[in-house]
């Protein structure tokens, strides 16, 4: 799914970077509002780390890929090759706020911060669509 970048890079710390900076660039070029770079950047931060550590099982040189497009709104295409997860159907377990493990919140983070997000299974991978508008 082409947008108006796009952005391909390994998944590590490195990688990340280079994606954050992408996006700032772009959101700069395009006058995205403060709020939905920030926003932005917490998603794909999210999914870039949950990618890392439980996709691939740490960092590694396996690809990374976003799409970004802009306008009214503003969407990330987040690609990887890593075993099928869909986000949108993820449950937390069912302990109250003060019992869960630490680091159980971000997938309700991506959902909450995004107007929209969708799932796709590749046929190498995952896609993972997510808008934010204004």
């Amino acid at each position: 799914m082409p947008g108006d970048l796009d952005v391909n890079v390994p998944a590590t710390t490195r990688g990340l970077q280079a994606a954050l900076a992408a996006i700032d660039e772009f959101c700069a070029s395009r006058g995205c509002t403060d709020d939905v770079q920030k926003r932005a950047r917490v998603v794909v931060e999210e999914l870039f780390t949950n990618t890392i550590k439980y996709g691939y099982g740490g960092e590694c040189e396996q690809p990374v890929r976003l799409s970004l497009s802009g306008g009214a709104a503003f969407t990330v295409v987040f690609e990887d090759e890593a075993p099928p997860f869909d986000p949108t159907h993820w449950m937390p377990p069912p302990l109250p706020p003060g019992e869960r493990p630490p680091g159980q919140a971000g997938i309700a983070m991506i959902l909450g911060l995004s107007t929209r997000v969708t799932y796709e299974a590749t046929a190498g991978g995952n896609r993972v669509i997510v808008v934010i508008t204004p």
